[in-house]
C-alpha cells in the first residue's frame, strides 16, 4: 500500500504547469475495507501494476488528506470497466458549498485533455443509484460547457481504460484563494453565456435552509432592515444556476452571511462590487470567504463580526457551523453604515425579547431537545 502525501504542495500564485500523463488500466476502490473515521474516507486508485496513486488523495485542506490508502483491492469477479478516456475528478458532493468548493477542483483541467469520454469521481455517500446523487449538479457542468460530457461517481470498484489525473486547484482553508490555472478557468468558463442580470443591491438570505445549517435567530428581521435599505432580498438556492451566475454578475453591493451561496459570488463577483460578509457563529469559517473573494474577485470584502452568543441543543454535541446564533442588530447595521452598505442604522434594534424567546421554542420543538444559551466573547 502507498504511503499518503503527508502535505499537499499547495501555493496560490504558483501555477500548477500540469501536463497530461495517461494512466491505463486503472482500478478505483470508491468505498475501501478499512475505515479511518472522522471526516476522512478511505478512497484510492491503482495503477495496471496495482500500485498506490497518490494523485488519487483528495484534499480538504493542504496539510492531510481528507482520503486514505484503501486496502489494496483483490479483484477476482469482473468488474465495470469504463471505457475510453477520463479524467479524475476527486469527490462528488452534493452539498452545495462543498461541490463548488472541491468537486469542482480539478474542472480546470478538462480543456487541456482531448477526446474525454467523460469524468469520474469518488461518490461522498453511498448510494444504490449514483445518478440519484450526481443529476441535481448536472446544470452546472452544462454552464461550464461540460453538458456533454459523462459523469460517473460509481459506488463499486472500476476498472479505467485510461485515466488522467490533474491536480487539485481549490479546496478549504488555506486552498480557498485558489490556484492561478483554476481561477482563471473560473473567470473564462463558469456561464460564460450568461449575461448579468438582477438588482444592483442584493442580501442573500439563509432563511429558508433547514435549520441544521445553521443561521441568526430572526433571519427575517434582518432580511426587512435589508430590503428596507434598498437591498433585494434573494434565496439562492431556490434560483436555477444561471439565474444566480446572472446576479452574481450584475451586483454592485452584496451582503450576506457566510455560507456556501457566497462560493458562487466569489467566483463572479465585479471587481468593482462592493461585499460584506456577516458571521453566523463561531466557526470562523467567514475567514475563507474573505480569502476567496480577494482571489478570485480582486475585492477585499468586509467582515461583519456582531454575534452575541448562540443556542445549541442541550446535551448534544456542540458543532460551530449549526448553531442559532444571536445577532447584534445595532453592531451590525454600524458596522454596515461604515463600510458604505448603509446610509444610517437608525432603525438597526434588536426584534423583541418575546419574538426571539417564541423563536427559540419552536426551534427546540423541531430540533427535539431544550436549547442552551453560550455566550461569546
Amino acid at each position: 500500500m502507498g504511503t499518503p502525501q503527508a502535505i499537499h504542495d499547495f501555493d496560490h500564485d504558483r501555477p500548477m504547469n500540469w501536463h497530461p500523463v495517461t494512466h491505463r488500466d486503472v482500478v478505483m476502490i470508491p468505498w475501501g475495507e478499512n475505515v479511518p473515521g472522522g471526516a476522512r474516507r478511505a478512497a484510492g486508485l491503482f495503477n495496471e501494476n496495482s500500485d498506490f496513486m497518490p494523485e488519487g488523495h483528495c484534499w480538504r485542506s493542504s496539510s492531510a488528506p481528507i482520503t486514505v490508502a484503501p486496502i489494496p483491492p483483490d479483484i477476482t469477479s469482473p468488474v465495470e470497466r469504463l471505457t475510453g478516456r477520463w479524467m479524475f475528478g476527486g469527490l462528488f458532493y452534493a452539498h452545495f458549498g462543498h461541490f463548488l468548493v472541491e468537486t469542482t477542483a480539478r474542472l480546470w483541467a478538462v480543456p487541456q485533455i482531448d477526446t474525454l469520454e467523460g469524468i469520474v469521481f469518488y461518490p461522498k455517500q453511498k448510494m444504490t443509484h449514483e445518478w440519484r446523487y450526481i443529476r441535481e449538479m448536472m446544470p452546472f457542468f452544462a454552464q461550464c460547457g461540460l453538458g456533454h460530457l459523462k459523469i460517473r461517481a460509481p459506488q463499486q470498484p472500476v476498472v479505467i481504460d485510461e485515466l488522467l489525473t490533474p491536480p487539485q486547484g481549490f479546496g478549504m482553508s488555506e486552498m480557498m484563494a485558489g490556484r492561478p490555472e483554476y481561477r482563471a478557468w473560473v473567470r473564462d468558463t463558469i456561464g460564460r453565456d450568461v449575461a448579468p442580470a438582477g438588482a444592483d443591491k442584493v442580501y442573500a438570505s439563509r432563511a429558508h435552509l433547514p435549520l441544521k445549517r445553521g443561521t441568526i435567530l430572526r433571519e427575517t428581521w434582518l432580511e426587512a432592515l435589508m430590503e428596507k435599505a434598498g437591498y433585494t432580498i434573494i434565496h439562492p438556492q431556490e434560483m436555477s444556476f444561471a439565474a444566480q451566475i446572472a446576479q452574481w454578475k450584475a451586483a454592485k453591493q452584496i451582503v450576506g452571511l457566510d455560507g456556501s451561496a457566497l462560493h458562487l459570488a466569489a467566483m463572479l463577483a465585479r471587481p468593482d462590487a462592493q461585499v460584506a460578509v456577516i458571521n453566523r457563529g463561531p466557526s470562523q469559517n467567514i475567514a475563507d470567504y474573505i480569502l476567496q473573494f480577494r482571489h478570485f474577485a480582486g475585492v477585499e470584502a468586509t467582515r461583519i463580526d456582531a454575534i452575541a452568543g448562540c443556542w445549541t441543543p442541550e446535551g448534544q454535541r456542540f458543532v460551530k457551523r449549526e448553531v442559532q446564533a444571536r445577532l447584534d442588530f445595532a453592531a451590525a447595521g454600524k458596522a454596515l453604515v461604515t463600510a458604505g452598505f448603509l446610509a444610517d442604522s437608525e432603525d438597526w434594534i434588536d426584534p423583541p425579547e418575546a419574538e426571539i424567546m417564541a423563536e427559540i421554542d419552536a426551534l427546540s420543538a423541531s430540533l427535539g431537545a431544550p436549547l442552551t444559551y453560550r455566550k461569546l466573547n
